[in-house]
């Protein structure tokens, strides 16, 4: 009589990361990437609004990573992104070096995060100012109001066209590097946060 099998139970699903996102703005970012996290049900992901320059934004991230790996212990990756602005801040080039050499990940939008938003509705090829890039969104999407209320929450063009603002935010990475200017306006890097929350919910 054979002797019976230890019991090998089920396999350990392993550990979603923890995702902290740290962003410039204190309304579009914060509230677009909340509405895309109930969305996608994605419960492992904290926003921190700052109204910081990118530079203080990363250094807001590195605070919140020192805090969460010293809190998590081991027991989870902790995943930190910084979300800012190329505009016309000073301190741009600066920031990216800092994140680099502190394990923090990037996402920016040259001019403006808003243009992550048009490329919901549209392509954006040519150069764009933050404030014609603001004003393309308002007539794009009806709860955007440049001069107030700069909200992001077209639950429809978030949900339904997605995929397609990947591919044209790709595509601007991709163009400006072919013109020698790799983060030239216009260009975005947001879709890559946004596919590592949606696919592996913040792998």
């Amino acid at each position: 009589m054979r002797s019976a099998r230890p019991s090998r139970g089920k396999a350990k699903r392993p550990l979603k990361p923890r995702v902290i996102v740290v962003t410039e703005g204190e309304k579009t970012e914060p509230q677009y990437i909340l509405e895309f996290l109930r969305l996608h049900r994605a419960t492992n992901v904290h926003v921190v609004p700052t109204g910081f320059d990118p530079r203080g934004v990363v250094e807001k991230a590195i605070e919140q990573k020192k805090e969460a790996d010293a809190t998590s212990k081991g027991a989870s990756h902790v995943h930190v992104w910084a979300v800012f602005d190329r505009d016309e801040h000073s301190r741009f080039e600066q920031a990216q070096q800092l994140a680099k050499s502190n394990d923090i990940r990037v996402a920016t939008s040259n001019p403006c995060f808003e243009l992550w938003a048009v490329f919901h509705y549209k392509d954006q090829a040519a150069h764009i100012s933050p404030r014609a890039c603001q004003r393309l969104l308002e007539v794009l999407c009806d709860g955007y109001h440049a001069d107030r209320g700069k909200l992001f929450r077209d639950e429809a063009a978030i949900r339904n066209n997605h995929d397609i603002a990947v591919q044209r935010g790709e595509r601007s990475l991709v163009e400006r590097q072919k013109e020698g200017d790799p983060q030239g306006n216009p260009s975005t890097s947001v879709h890559v946060l946004m596919e590592s929350i949606r696919t592996q919910e913040g792998g």
